[in-house]
Parts: structure tokens; sequence; C-alpha cells
């Protein structure tokens, strides 16, 4: 059952649709495994058992576990340190927000004039040192990301996502800092996003906001969550042992490991040689699917992720800098074509995204793509006519007497990019453009290429989040976001725009906070600085002696399960008499 391109199904393709969200877009492959619970060799039981080691092989290992700066700000580092730093919220395969009761009794709003929020921290909730998790902690990290804070060297404090933080008023402990209250200054509709990952404020203010956590030291890498760092070679390889002093259930494996490897191809041969047992490509590709397919002993399973790929205008930069020259361009791609072509025989749950700030496994997704569903010559065509563009009589777009040349820039070392460019720069070569391809790397595409405005159009990934003020910085400057949190690769800005991302940030009402973002999303389909593709698809493979492992597509990948992941063992034999029912 393959749902089709999301524009081109009808009634009965909303129904599949509903069913395979309902079901968490997840296509689990067994590859010829036996019988649960039977060993390949042997057909005994096998069980779950406690202690042991698993490997992970990622994309990168983190360089910095403080993962509200800049430098820290991946998915791999927040998700290592939604194991080790003490969680608020915690965002789990639902995609939304769910307490984490193991260190907070609640959360809650307790006034709306003004808003106030109150946290009871668990009595338990203690640092691995001995130390007391307290309000100095909620303080600490509301004052370093509020902004402009200094480092304790005078550096500015860097900062990633300071959404929220600035609206804050106060934050104050009582009872022996185990109550938190907050009271805003300006509502904040995502009060949830806030104090994730909290930092230890105690050795926080010894060795700094920036880099005092960029590098291996038991005394500064104290823990609150159920697993702590035992040894790391930032970049290489990081390894995470069971926190003894951590309060809640224990995690069932001794450690695990995060290591390095390069590819999704070289992550399946390291799974099939047993050099890692969990295998997280941030992109694949039909040789790792091959590879991990072929194997009797893995198992494996993609999702809908919620990373978009989408296609970037430099809306500062002539030709497209006139907002009908954007729409025409995007009138005249077929998204529906290349996912089916592209993407689909990877991964058959994937198709085209319609909307500018979600991923259409989100559960804010709404389609908002009026009139972008289907490729529209006609309305192209009368666009580009519009924006000043002539077609020749060989069908070739001029402008000014000459030929439109567009440069179009990826990311070869990203495999959806790299799937999708040359088919992408095909129909616009056929629509009548003439495409310089110019591909690149991911390092000097964000580092360089994108920042700079040395492109025309480019293809880049987006992260979406269920936090959906953390967006504004995709789409303009929002007040107070430092430079280097800012992704507005377009260059777009427009203060309508800008007042409306305010609006619905400090909305409290859910229904009216849903309607300003389709507002927003309305108004970047007329205004064209981004044109969604698709949701990137995540894939996942483990061996098979492993159990417990699940996705978590929103963002914390497989890690969001790794206190439950458990090696499989034959079960101990019974004695006769257990095997007959009887006793001696």
């Amino acid at each position: 059952m393959t749902p089709g391109p999301r524009g081109r199904r009808g009634a009965a393709g909303a129904a599949l649709l509903i069913a395979v969200v309902g079901a968490g877009c997840v296509t689990t492959k067994d590859q010829g495994l036996p019988p649960a619970g039977k060993s390949a060799t042997t057909a005994m039981p096998l069980v779950a058992q406690d202690g042991g080691s698993a490997t992970l092989a990622v994309d990168s290992v983190p360089t910095t576990l403080n993962d509200h700066t800049v430098a820290g700000d991946d998915a791999v580092t927040r998700a290592v340190c939604s194991l080790v730093w003490p969680q608020v919220f915690q965002v789990g395969p639902g995609m939304a927000p769910v307490l984490d009761t193991t260190v907070m009794q609640s959360a809650e709003v307790v006034s709306v004039n003004p808003q106030t929020v109150v946290y009871q921290i668990d009595p338990k909730a203690t640092w691995s040192d001995g130390t007391p998790v307290t309000a100095q902690d909620f303080v600490y990290q509301w004052l370093s990301q509020s902004g402009p804070g200094r480092d304790i060297d005078g550096t500015p404090d860097s900062v990633a996502a300071p959404a929220g933080y600035g609206d804050i008023a106060s934050v104050t402990g009582s009872n022996n800092g185990k109550t938190v209250t907050v009271v805003f200054q300006t509502p904040f509709a995502d009060w949830a996003s806030l104090f994730d990952d909290l930092l230890p404020a105690h050795v926080a203010e010894r060795v700094g906001w920036n880099t005092g956590f960029d590098r291996f030291d038991p005394a500064s890498l104290v823990s609150a969550g159920p697993f702590v760092v035992k040894s790391w070679a930032p970049g290489v390889e990081l390894t995470l042992g069971r926190n003894p002093h951590w309060w809640g259930t224990p995690a069932r494996l001794d450690q695990v490991v995060l290591r390095a490897v390069t590819g999704a191809p070289a992550m399946a041969a390291a799974l099939r040689a047993g050099a890692a047992t969990v295998v997280y490509p941030g992109a694949f590709d039909a040789t790792f699917e091959a590879q991990v397919s072929s194997s009797p002993i893995l198992q494996s399973a993609t999702n809908l992720g919620t990373t978009m790929l989408q296609l970037v205008f430099n809306t500062r930069r002539d030709p497209v800098d006139v907002p009908s020259v954007r729409q025409g361009i995007a009138h005249l791609i077929d998204r529906a074509s290349l996912v089916t072509s592209q993407v689909q025989p990877l991964d058959p749950i994937v198709w085209e995204d319609n909307n500018h700030l979600f991923a259409n496994a989100g559960p804010w997704y709404a389609d908002d793509a009026s009139g972008y569903v289907e490729p529209d010559p006609v309305n192209g065509t009368r666009l580009l006519g519009a924006g000043g563009f002539v077609l020749d009589s060989h069908g070739i777009w001029t402008a000014k007497g000459a030929p439109v040349a567009l440069q179009l820039v990826w990311a070869a070392d990203d495999p959806w990019s790299a799937l999708v460019a040359p088919a992408l720069a095909a129909q616009l070569v056929s629509a009548g453009f003439t495409v310089t391809s110019l591909p690149t790397t991911v390092a000097q595409l964000e580092g360089s290429v994108l920042p700079k405005g040395a492109f025309d159009l480019a293809l880049a990934p987006q992260e979406t989040s269920i936090y959906p003020s953390t967006l504004a910085a995709s789409f303009g400057v929002p007040q107070g976001a430092p430079a280097a949190a800012v992704r507005d690769w377009s260059g777009y800005d427009d203060p309508k725009l800008d007042a409306l991302f305010a609006q619905a940030s400090a909305q409290l009402a859910v229904d009216q906070e849903r309607g300003l973002y389709q507002q927003i999303d309305s108004a970047l389909w007329s205004a064209m600085p981004t044109l969604p593709l698709f949701a990137e698809p995540t894939a996942l493979a483990w061996s098979a002696s492993l159990t417990g492992v699940h996705d978590d597509p929103g963002g914390l990948g497989p890690l969001w399960s790794a206190t439950r992941w458990a090696l499989l063992a034959p079960a101990p034999p019974r004695s006769h008499a257990a095997r007959h029912g009887t006793v001696g």
C-alpha cells in the first residue's frame, strides 16, 4: 500500500494518509529472522538480559555537550544531552511535549495575566555529584539564553534558540529550590519548549557556558539523567554509562557507545561486520537499503522525518528577487514527480510537503499549497512574463535580451539533495531555463554559500519543530535573535510576517495560534522565498541481538529509547521439574 503524491490522491488517498500517520508512519522490515523469541541456530527461546554494551554508529559525535550553543545545535548532540541533562518536557514519537515525571512532579500554567508557570521538581532529582536539581539551574539557563549575556571570560553567550527566554520577567525558587515560578512579561505559547537539557548551574558558573562542556571532565559532566558520560573523544567517540545515582528506572545496558562513521553504506558495513549494533544515518540511499536488506540477522525501519528538503530562492539576487518570478518558477516544477521518481523507490511513505513550516508527518501540518499542488505552466508563464521574462522562439526564457541563467547549488554529500538535484535541474532546463549546477559540500553550503548569498537557487534541509515559534528565524530576523542563530538563507524578511510570528508566539489559545500559523504559511506561498519539496525519511537498522530499539523521527532518533535497549541471549534451561510442572 503505497501512498501516492499528496496532491493527486482524492478521498481514498486521504483516508490512507490518515491510516499511515495514525500508525506512526513507520515501515519495518524483518530481515528473515527466526520466529520471535527464537535463536536462528538453536531455536531456543531468547530473553532480554540486563548489562552489556551496544554501539551506535552516527554521522557525527558531539564536539560539545551544551546543545543550547550554536556549535551544539545538531540532532545527535541534542539526543545525547537528553540522556545526561535533566528534562522538563520530552518530545517523543508522538510528536507532542510530554512531562518527564521522573524529574518533574508537575509543570502548569497557573495564570494567564501575567502568564505564570509553576514547576515542581521531584524531591529526589539530584546531580550525580550529590547537588540537588533546583531553581538555580532554571535561573542560570534563563539568564544565559535571554540575551545579551556574557560568559565568564567576557565573551557573549552563544545561543542557538533564544525564543521565549527573552519573554520571561522573572524566575524565582521556593520550597528549598524545588518549586520554580516563572512569570512572563510577554505571553509565550511554546513555554513547554523552555528549560530542556538543564545544565548544572553550580558547574557552569565555574567552567562557563560557551566552552565549559567541550571536553571530557568527570567533575564538569555531572548528570541528572539515566546516563553519565564515561569517556569522550569529541567528534570521534563518546561512551555513555548507566548513571548509578539515577533515581528513576535504570537503563538495561551498562553502556552505549556512539561512534562516528561516515556515510550510510559504511554504517551498513559496520553493522553487518558486528562493529556496530545500531546505525542511524542522517540520510540513506539504495546502497544502504541493499546492504541492510540482504542480511538475515538485521532489522530496519524507515519513518517520515521532520527535516524538510526545500528549494531556496535567493530573494536578494537578480533574477529571483521578484516574487512573481519565484512563483512562476515554482509553478513549473513538478514536485510530485520528483518524489515519485526519486524518493518513493527508497521509501514509499514519502510524499511532497505542502507547508513551509511543518513536515507532513507533524501534528501541526496543514496543506496550504493551493494552486501549487500540480504543475501549472499557464500560470507559470503568466507570472514569469509579469516579472519581465520573455519566451523566445526556441522556448528559452530571456530577460533584457539574454537567456535567463540560474545557478543551482546543493550539497553533493547530502544523499537527498544529491538524489533530487539532477532531476530538478532537468525540469528547469525543460521549462526553458539555462541552469548551471554547482554541487558543493554540506560544510561549504551552510558555512559559506548560503550565509553569503552566493547562489540563485539552492537545495537545503529545513528542520521543523512542534514548537513553531522557533521557525521565525528561517523567514526573517526575530527581535533579539543573534546573527549566528538565524538561518534565513533566502534573505527574505517582511515586517508584516515578523509581526504575525510575534502574534502567534504570544497566542495562548491553541486554535487561534494554529490559525495564525496558517496565515503565515499562506503568506509564504505568496512570497515564495522557499518551495517545500518533501520531508526527508529516516532509516534505522540494528542487530537482531538487540531489543527495545525504536526511532523518534521528531528529533531524538533511536537514543530516545536507549534506556530500554537490551541484549538478547538464550534463556537458561529450566529444570526437569519446572518443564513438567512438578516439584521435588
